[in-house]
């Protein structure tokens, strides 16, 4: 803020500029996390096959099994690189924001990352091997499950992936209350509304019949959404 009160201003280089450098370090910190995570990769396209114990994985082109290990890489390199990537786009948004917004967001970083990877962790010990188990045991006896790796680690990570992101509502819910753009009351409105969204979510992200695997992912995510309406209490 300026000595009159108002906000102070950037031409339009100066903000194309700091945009590339908030880049930069953004895809640096994930291509470093990916390295790092290229270390475990091996290992971890292991755990995600043995979590189906009656696939026959194929490989059907020259390139899939390397796309796939650099798939994996890529994933847990952007889980590590999370709260770097989540703090460049902060800080490219702070000089629109008032003191008292700014605060809010430093805050609520931390949070940010912590849950993206506990909705990353949530899917692949709770939600993955069930959604996984039950495709592979669909009609086995007319046709046994032989998936295409690359296809295989494509769809379990775009899970994991969106789980994550999903488990952000609560921050994303209390920084809204915050800023005065929704009220607990609102919320409170708009419950069933929410639920009904949610259950529809839920199926899209686990596409299987099994009503137990669709609630696997619901309830947690209604659960993130109450404890929203708390936190926009709180603020």
């Amino acid at each position: 803020m300026s000595a009159d009160g108002q906000m102070a201003t950037m031409p339009l280089l100066e903000h194309i500029r700091e945009l590339r450098d908030r880049l930069i370090w953004s895809v640096g910190t994930l291509f470093v996390g990916m390295l790092v995570a290229l270390v475990f990769s091996r290992k971890l396209i292991a755990g995600l096959t043995d979590m189906c114990s009656v696939c026959q994985f194929i490989v059907i082109r020259p390139t899939e099994s390397v796309i796939a290990y650099f798939r994996v890489a890529l994933v847990m390199g952007l889980v590590v690189a999370m709260p770097m990537i989540l703090y460049q786009t902060v800080s490219f948004v702070l000089p629109a924001l008032h003191k008292h917004e700014k605060r809010y967001l430093y805050v609520l970083l931390p949070g940010a990352a912590l849950l993206f990877a506990t909705g990353v962790a949530f899917g692949y010990y709770i939600v993955l091997p069930r959604t996984i188990n039950f495709l592979a045991t669909f009609l086995v006896e007319e046709a046994a499950a032989a998936w295409s790796l690359s296809n295989y680690i494509a769809f379990v990570t775009n899970m994991l992936v969106v789980i994550g992101v999903t488990f952000q509502t609560p921050l994303v819910v209390y920084l809204l209350a915050k800023l005065g753009i929704v009220t607990p009351a609102t919320m409170s409105r708009y419950r069933r509304h929410a639920i009904l969204i949610i259950a529809i979510i839920a199926a899209v992200l686990t596409p299987t019949p099994d009503p137990f695997t669709m609630l696997l992912v619901a309830v947690p995510m209604v659960i993130l959404y109450e404890l929203g309406i708390v936190l926009a209490r709180l603020a």
